[in-house]
């Protein structure tokens, strides 16, 4: 996220979905890409298995407090049919006591054999959510950018493997966003933090390739992020309205997103900003552009398109329905919220959509069968 935020080694065959972009004008204005399903059989008999409100739950990703939800709180996620959390805020809590955590969560959240992606922001330095024993101490990305790849590389296998044995098995890093070195501490979400590799694109591509192949390594999941780059924002989007970006479609800024997908990354955060060369009328989030014809076009991306959290200032302003609508449509695979009181709504807008516009059915059609092709990969579906 703005603020706070698999395994496929080097020549290893990707495993996460096939997809294969076509122009908005081809099947309507609610089918903006075509989907191949890898796994086949599997994600379409998981599909098969659920009922309409369990598929649309595989869509979206819903935040609990890292320290643990309250029952109430889990019978509330139990009762969206959610198909995915976050581990949202710090721990201090031991890798078992997580452990104990992730493993009540799956045993609640698991609807027709499909377990939940449980997530955290696990980057470094002060993003890193979980800090208790069995968990190392991890420094900024800015210190990770300054040490050898294959050093970089061993580490994040290291951390990998200490998420996956807490019960973690999606991580939304790295951070491939890139900070000019002049504007560094002027830039609100990465380079205030140090959240970024490097002041060059070539830097971070590496080092981002580096950590997205080190925590595959481990059998965690990993998601570059905030496409198509904030690394020049205009401020905050999660405390501000308006935030601007100026990459542009073919910008320098964009070769770590490339890396990263070409290294096998199987999620991408995309960004709640406003990029006027790219897109000058939609948020990333809401941009066919931005999501179809450039991640799925230009970069080739074939996994999940995740959102950056929508409990966020910059888009306050469009209603939960409207954002849940018009992230689907626009090329989203999945909706993070970490607020879930706005997830009903937005379930309910999916599901009326569904009913009244065939394009847009087999557009969400597509996208929960592209989440539980990721499960497969991830070993997630019983």
């Amino acid at each position: 996220m703005s603020r706070g935020i698999l395994g496929a080694l080097a020549g290893a065959t990707l495993s996460c979905a096939t997809l294969a972009a076509t122009p908005a004008h081809a099947s309507g204005p609610d089918a903006m890409w075509q989907y191949v399903s890898p796994s086949g059989s599997q994600a379409r008999a998981e599909y098969a298995a659920m009922s309409e409100r369990q598929r649309i739950g595989q869509l979206f990703m819903v935040g609990v407090d890292a320290t643990g939800p309250t029952a109430a709180q889990l019978n509330k996620l139990e009762s969206l049919d959610v198909g995915n959390i976050i581990l949202n805020g710090n721990s201090h809590r031991s890798r078992h006591h997580v452990a104990l955590l992730t493993a009540n969560l799956a045993s609640h959240l698991t609807v027709a054999g499909a377990a939940p992606f449980i997530s955290t922001d696990q980057e470094g330095g002060e993003v890193q959510r979980l800090s208790g024993t069995g968990f190392s101490q991890m420094p900024t990305a800015l210190v990770q950018g300054q040490l050898p790849r294959r050093e970089l590389r061993a580490d994040a296998t290291t951390w990998g493997h200490q998420l996956a044995r807490a019960g973690v098995n999606l991580n939304l890093a790295p951070d491939a966003d890139t900070v000019p070195a002049k504007h560094a501490r002027q830039n609100q979400p990465i380079g205030r933090y140090d959240r970024e590799f490097g002041h060059n694109p070539t830097v971070v591509a590496n080092h981002v390739v580096a950590v997205v192949r080190g925590e595959m390594s481990a059998g965690v999941d990993v998601t570059i992020k905030h496409f198509p780059g904030i690394g020049r924002a205009t401020g905050n989007t999660d405390l501000a309205r308006h935030v601007t970006d100026p990459t542009t479609r073919h910008d320098p800024y964009l070769a770590p997103f490339r890396a990263g997908v070409d290294a096998g990354a199987p999620f991408v955060m995309v960004s709640l900003a406003t990029y006027p060369s790219i897109d000058s009328h939609h948020a990333a989030c809401f941009s066919p552009v931005v999501m179809t014809k450039m991640l799925r076009g230009s970069l080739g991306f074939r996994g999940v398109i995740i959102s950056d959290s929508f409990n966020a200032k910059a888009i306050e302003s469009v209603a939960p329905a409207v954002q849940a609508v018009n992230f689907f449509r626009a090329g989203g695979t999945m909706l993070l919220d970490t607020d879930p009181r706005p997830i009903r709504t937005m379930e309910h807008a999916i599901a009326t959509r569904i009913a009244l516009k065939p394009h847009f059915a087999a557009t969400i059609k597509a996208a929960v069968i592209a989440v539980l092709d990721a499960k497969a990969a991830a070993h997630l579906l019983g």
